[in-house]
């Protein structure tokens, strides 16, 4: 049997779990540095040999031969079986939640199955096991250890690298080496998919040289208080375009996580300061678009750097979605809806 350990990247907490595969106050991994902290990357490349096994969250994972009805918890999946070229037989939820992920329509034309996932926000095993999985895809926040041992008795399980304990979550590196591992690719697909990944924002930062150095602070309205919260959850792409952490921004470094950034009510509109600010008021805080219809009212926000400079950047479900945290098939979409913004800025143009 071959052993093999996924290399384990510094990532950064999941914030919540808003819907079915839909993650609005999400998280971010740093994709750019290469770090681990378990087995180096050679040590879990695939040949294609079964059984294979992978170290995961709860344990374990063996799979003896190479699956062929994998069940996805979570739309998430899509995206990074896409890399690899692999279909599950359904995935949980509805065909219309994919309208929250447009990079991934015309990925999967597949079967899309509510029963998979609970009101309760658990996956649910019996429904999953109808459906006569040989590997299940999901993730420590709708498995915990208990159910995870459920759902293992009906099928190899893989929920990620991390437990919830150790911050909940797994770059989309470490998740693509364990699928390209698990479904019998070699592991150099790992470092192909990340070099088109960083070429993608590294194209996109050349098209912005006045902006390089600059400052920028991201914030995302609390649907609970409705106040504007600063998370790093998005830094990662943001800081690969040329932009720094800006006044009170998190770095997602030692306390300085969303946890302990500064909330800001329409009362502190002026301490969005940095030369770019991005809001997010998406329909799942902001239903009837109340807020943003009052932030863009006040008098202060022309007053702002960022609209003086034309990067006062709002981000809407999908825009939000495509970074926190960005994807493979993420990135290039969102590049390709946020970035002429700051192209034609006057901030980047010098106008």
């Amino acid at each position: 049997m071959k052993t093999l350990a996924a290399p384990r990247r510094a990532t950064a907490l999941l914030a919540g779990l808003v819907s079915v595969g839909l993650v609005l106050a999400g998280c971010s991994s740093d994709s750019s540095d290469g770090a681990t902290n378990g087995a180096s990357s050679d040590s879990a490349s695939s040949d294609g040999a079964f059984p294979v096994t992978i170290d995961a969250a709860y344990g374990d994972v063996t799979v003896e031969e190479k699956p062929e009805r994998i069940v996805a918890v979570g739309t998430d999946w899509i995206g990074l079986l896409d890399v690899l070229g692999e279909k599950p037989i359904a995935v949980s939820g509805e065909a219309s939640d994919l309208d929250d992920y447009p990079w991934l329509q015309g990925l999967y034309d597949g079967d899309f199955n509510a029963d998979l996932y609970t009101a309760e926000g658990t996956d649910s095993p019996e429904a999953i096991a109808a459906l006569n999985p040989d590997l299940i895809l999901t993730s420590v926040w709708s498995a915990d250890e208990q159910l995870y041992d459920r759902l293992s008795s009906i099928a190899p399980t893989y929920v990620g690298l991390e437990t919830q304990d150790e911050g909940g979550d797994t770059s989309w590196q470490d998740n693509l080496a364990s699928l390209a591992a698990l479904t019998g690719h070699d592991e150099k697909i790992v470092d192909e998919t990340e070099a088109k990944y960083e070429a993608t924002l590294s194209e996109a930062a050349a098209k912005l040289p006045g902006l390089q150095g600059k400052t920028f602070q991201l914030g995302v309205l609390d649907g609970d208080d409705q106040q504007l919260w600063l998370t790093e959850y998005a830094n990662e792409p943001i800081e690969a375009l040329g932009l720094t952490p800006g006044d009170g921004q998190p770095t997602g470094e030692g306390d300085s996580v969303a946890a302990n950034a500064p909330k800001y009510s329409l009362e502190n509109i002026d301490q969005f300061s940095a030369d770019v600010v991005f809001i997010v008021t998406h329909e799942y805080a902001d239903p009837e678009n109340t807020f943003r219809t009052a932030f863009e009212a006040d008098p202060r926000v022309p007053e702002l750097a960022a609209a003086k400079n034309g990067t006062l950047v709002y981000l809407y479900g999908p825009q939000w979605l495509a970074v926190n945290p960005p994807t493979p098939s993420s990135v290039q979409w969102w590049v390709d809806e946020v970035v002429p913004q700051l192209e034609a800025s006057a901030l980047n143009t010098g106008a």
